[in-house]
């Protein structure tokens, strides 16, 4: 009988050890994500989805579209504004893009239809991402994006060939 009484109290300090264990990895879990440095992710995908097939090759007065991708893991809601500009000029963007709101560890996925103005080869086409909490001026009140993207494109007057695959840096 006494051989019971001890088991039965090794196990019971055993499950206490054990679940006081368990809450304190679910504590340290969640105090590590509260630790990480705010961030925002911020990508293109080809128009089907994946990270390859971008749209490169254009025939002026033609569009191509790209998916947008912005996750904010700022620990707060965050006011994004972007901007796509080719070679320096900024193309049309609908209001929707003007004023992005998303909150703490949410994702937006959204495409982007880009419609490029004028021809030319190896021309860069800038995503530029802008926190409208954390803007960075320069001189003559110009603002640095907090994040951009860059996708070289070709821009030509008839249609000579299908290339879709293009690298694509961050910055």
């Amino acid at each position: 009988m006494m051989y019971i009484k001890k088991l039965v109290i090794l196990i019971l300090i055993s499950l206490t050890l054990l679940a006081s264990g368990c809450e304190e990895i679910m504590n340290f879990k969640q105090s590590s994500k509260s630790l990480q440095e705010p961030s925002t992710e911020f990508y293109i995908l080809g128009p089907d989805g994946t990270a390859k097939n971008y749209p490169t090759d254009y025939v002026l007065g033609e569009n191509g579209t790209v998916i947008v991708g912005i996750i904010n893991h700022e620990q707060k809601s965050v006011n994004y504004t972007m901007e796509v500009r080719l070679e320096d000029t900024p193309l049309p963007l609908p209001a929707d893009w003007q004023n992005i709101c998303i909150e703490n560890d949410d994702t937006l996925e959204k495409g982007v239809t880009i419609n490029p103005p004028f021809e030319g080869t190896n021309m860069d086409l800038q995503f530029l991402l802008y926190n409208n909490d954390k803007k960075e001026m320069l001189e003559d009140n110009i603002s640095l994006p907090y994040r951009n993207l860059n996708l070289w494109i070709n821009v030509t007057t008839q249609n000579l060939s299908k290339n879709t695959s293009a690298l694509i840096t961050a910055v």
